[in-house]
C-alpha cells in the first residue's frame, strides 16, 4: 500500500480547486487567498489528496484552510497535515498556529483538541454576517465561528515550564527535593504524544516501550527503576510525573502479552502492540540508516503516576 508524502507547495495555484472546496465552499473567498501562502500537501500516487493552507501574519500563522479528499479520510491525513503545520510554525519561529471552524464541526473541533489545539475565541454570528447563503452542517445551522490556538514555545520557555512544575511538585512534596528528573514526551507525533499522555493521566497507561537502538542513536541513557520523569504534551507543557517501577530488555518478537495490556493501547493485544510498534520502530530505524527485526532490542517500562499538572491554563 502507498503511503503520503507530504511537502511544501509554495505554489497555493497548483493545488487542486476542489480540494479547496471541501473546507471554504465560497469560491470568492479562495480567490482571495494571498499570494504569501503556502500549502503542506498531502500526496498519494502523484495525486493531491489533502492540503492546510498556510498564512502568516506576523508573530503568527493560520491555517486558513485544511481539506482531505472524501475517499481518503478516516486514514490519518487531517492530522499529519495538523503537524506539519506545527513544523513549519516551529522552523518560522512564530509564536503560535491558530485555525478557525464553524462551533457546529464536531469532528474538526475534536480532532484539533487531539492534536493539542485549545479554544481561545469564539467570533459570535460569524457565519451569518459573512455568508449570504445559509450554512448547514450536522444538521445545525453554522452561526458562530471558533478560534483554536497551538502555542509555539521556545526552548527557554519549555524549561521554564518544566522547571516551574518541578518546583510547585516538590513544594507539594518535600521528600523529592534534590531528585533529579528527566523529561520526555511520547513519540510519533502531535497527536498520538499527547493521547498516550492522557491515557497515563486516566490511569490506563502503566507501561511504555523503546527500541533500544534508538536510545543510543539518540544518546539518551535507557530509563533506570525509580527514575521520576516529567511526561509534556506535544506542544512542550508538561503534564504529568511517572516513576519508573520496573526495566526489562527483551527482543521485540519476545515482548509478551502483559506489557502489551499494560501500554494500554487499542485494544490492549499483542498483535496490536506489535503492529503498531514494528510501523514506528522500523520507520524510525530507517530514517537514521538502521534497519529492524524481530529481534531488535526493545526496552519495556513500567511506571507509575505520581503527579498531575492541574495549572493548564496558559496559552
Amino acid at each position: 500500500m502507498s503511503s503520503c508524502v507530504y511537502q511544501i507547495e509554495k505554489d497555493i495555484s497548483a493545488v487542486p480547486r476542489s480540494l479547496l472546496l471541501l473546507a471554504e465552499p465560497d469560491e470568492a473567498i479562495i480567490d482571495d487567498y494571498s499570494p504569501d501562502c503556502v500549502a503542506v500537501t498531502a500526496v498519494l500516487d502523484s495525486q493531491t489528496v489533502g492540503v492546510a493552507v498556510l498564512l502568516r501574519d506576523h508573530d503568527t500563522i493560520e491555517i486558513i484552510n485544511l481539506a482531505v479528499a472524501e475517499e481518503r479520510r478516516q486514514r490519518g491525513i487531517a492530522s499529519t497535515l495538523l503537524e506539519k503545520a506545527i513544523d513549519y510554525s516551529r522552523d518560522n519561529r512564530v509564536r503560535r498556529l491558530v485555525i478557525r471552524t464553524a462551533s457546529t464541526s464536531t469532528q474538526q473541533l475534536l480532532l484539533y483538541q487531539k492534536v493539542g489545539f485549545r479554544f481561545s475565541e469564539i467570533d459570535h454570528g460569524y457565519f451569518t454576517r459573512n455568508y449570504f447563503r445559509p450554512l448547514i452542517e450536522n444538521g445545525v445551522r453554522c452561526i458562530d465561528q471558533i478560534l483554536l490556538v497551538y502555542p509555539i514555545y521556545r526552548a527557554r520557555e519549555r524549561r521554564a515550564l518544566i522547571e516551574e512544575y518541578w518546583h510547585d511538585f516538590v513544594l507539594r512534596n518535600p521528600e523529592h527535593v534534590g531528585s533529579s528528573y528527566t523529561v520526555w514526551a511520547f513519540g510519533d507525533g502531535a497527536r498520538v504524544a499527547n493521547k498516550l499522555l492522557n491515557l497515563v493521566i486516566e490511569g490506563k497507561k502503566t507501561a511504555t516501550s523503546w527500541a533500544l537502538e534508538l536510545l543510543a542513536l539518540e544518546d539518551k541513557e535507557p530509563p533506570q527503576p525509580g527514575q521520576l520523569s516529567v511526561v509534556s504534551y506535544s506542544d512542550g507543557y508538561p503534564g504529568a510525573i511517572v516513576q519508573t517501577t520496573a526495566v526489562e530488555v527483551h527482543p521485540f518478537n519476545q515482548v509478551d502479552n502483559e506489557h502489551a495490556r499494560l501500554e494500554g493501547e487499542g485494544d490492549l493485544s499483542l498483535d496490536h502492540w506489535r503492529d503498531t510498534h514494528r510501523t514506528v520502530f522500523s520507520r524510525e530505524l530507517e530514517s537514521r540508516g538502521r534497519t529492524f527485526s524481530d529481534t531488535t532490542p526493545v526496552v519495556c517500562e513500567r511506571f507509575q503516576l505520581i503527579d498531575v499538572n492541574r495549572e493548564l491554563a496558559r496559552l
